[in-house]
């Protein structure tokens, strides 16, 4: 019994190990090619293993035509996204979880389905509405548009989080001298933490690889480097060298943000889904 049970364990150990590969070998391959000049891509058989040359990266990163400029807005709009909606998602999920609101599940089955509304049906009259407030080719509309879209789904996930927070505890804060406003502070956001890098996480993942929205709302100062990276491809040719070197300063950032709070991530999913 014992041996079959190693068996399946091995065979388990190895589905698993393909399975990785598998997953990570696009990433592998792009980073390989950020390295070749355009004749080594197009070799047959193929190369593998090129040598490390960085002109890719610094024909893309220095100059006149550098991209620097664009992660720059990438970033801001990212970080910036998702400081706004975990600060506003918190807020609007407390007061939605802690105090009585009249239609409280309607207005939270309101807000879900908000999020479920596909961004391409609302670009067309974003454009219209950032044209007016002219906030066109800015990174401050598209961190507003950002926030819209993050907003629903961060008070849906931390509402579920400040259900599960014992009412004793904040009754006990307010008893030793407490507002509400510093039991949220010093309770219930402490107590979050893994709802709050949870939302982090795919606010600014979404920020990051959004394309639609920065594609729509911006031009030429607001570009982010999606936008970026998708003109590369043109009716001649594909630029397959310079994607591959920016692609892989693009993947970067996320990388190691997810790194960085991976362990509250699954903690943060299981946790908020009880509803009591």
């Amino acid at each position: 019994m014992n041996r079959r049970k190693r068996k399946v364990n091995i065979l388990i150990y190895i589905l698993a190990i393909v399975i990785v590969l598998i997953s990570i070998f696009p990433i592998v391959w792009l980073f390989f090619t950020s390295f070749k000049p355009r004749v080594d891509i197009f070799a047959i058989p193929p190369i593998w293993l090129p040598k490390i040359n960085f002109e890719n990266y610094v024909n893309e990163f220095t100059g006149g035509s550098s991209r620097l400029p664009y992660l720059y807005n990438s970033i801001k709009v990212a970080l910036f996204s998702t400081l706004v909606t975990v600060i506003v998602g918190s807020l609007a999920a407390y007061g939605i979880a802690k105090f009585p609101v009249p239609g409280k599940k309607n207005w939270e089955f309101w807000i879900l389905s908000v999020r479920m509304m596909p961004p391409v049906a609302v670009v067309i009259p974003l454009y219209m509405i950032m044209r007016s407030i002219k906030l066109l080719d800015t990174n401050t509309g598209l961190i507003l548009a950002h926030v819209g879209f993050n907003l629903p789904f961060a008070i849906w996930m931390l509402t579920g989080f400040f259900r599960q927070i014992p009412k004793d505890i904040e009754e006990a804060a307010l008893i030793d001298g407490c507002n509400w406003y510093q039991a949220m502070l010093r309770i219930s956001l402490p107590l979050s933490t893994p709802g709050l890098a949870t939302i982090s996480i795919f606010t600014f993942m979404f920020s990051w690889n959004e394309l639609l929205a920065a594609l729509v709302l911006t031009g030429r100062s607001g570009k982010t480097l999606p936008v970026a990276i998708s003109e590369y491809w043109s009716n001649t040719q594909i630029r397959w060298e310079a994607m591959a070197a920016v692609s892989v300063v693009y993947v970067i950032p996320i990388i190691i943000v997810t790194f960085v709070i991976q362990r509250y991530i699954v903690r943060g999913l299981t946790l908020g889904a009880v509803k009591q």
